[in-house]
């Protein structure tokens, strides 16, 4: 997926458990994000990104911007905002629920189920990754860390 934690980790001259503690995920763990051999969930990116001050779109090669001045430290990803934030984006686009699953890749089903706060259902980081990049969008404002939608 191309992300930025060994880079990061290198700029602050952390090693790998020093990283991996704080963010409450074994050393073996985040080897295995940093070398991209394991998926990085969103829940553990959005609390990587708490711990050490970066946003979603810097660690994920979105932009070369570390961090903005309008990003908010949130403990949980707030499944009522993302699913407006999704809504959002089919508006402004002009597309239905199944368009947009089509893009992804995955079923309506699936889609919808991410759209919906009472099911458990969080989106996958990838997939918020690719509604960011098709949708010219940041990471952080679809997960609720800003309010700034642009990236």
């Amino acid at each position: 997926m191309d992300y930025r934690f060994k880079e990061v980790r290198d700029i602050l001259e952390l090693k790998q458990y020093e990283i991996a503690e704080p963010t409450k995920i074994s050393r073996g763990s985040y080897a295995n994000i940093e070398s991209e051999i394991s998926n990085v969930k969103l829940k553990y990116l959005l609390d990587y990104c708490n711990e050490f001050n970066f946003s979603l779109d810097y660690i994920c090669k979105l932009t070369d911007i570390p961090c903005s001045d309008d990003i908010i430290k949130i403990k949980a990803i707030d499944k009522k905002v993302m699913a407006e934030r999704l809504t959002t984006i089919e508006e402004e686009n002009h597309k239905l629920a199944k368009d947009i699953a089509k893009e992804l890749g995955i079923s309506k089903s699936t889609y919808s189920g991410y759209k919906n706060p009472k099911l458990l259902n969080l989106m996958q980081t990838l997939m918020v990754k690719k509604l960011a990049l098709q949708y010219n969008c940041s990471m952080d404002w679809i997960v609720g860390r800003s309010n700034q939608k642009e990236r």
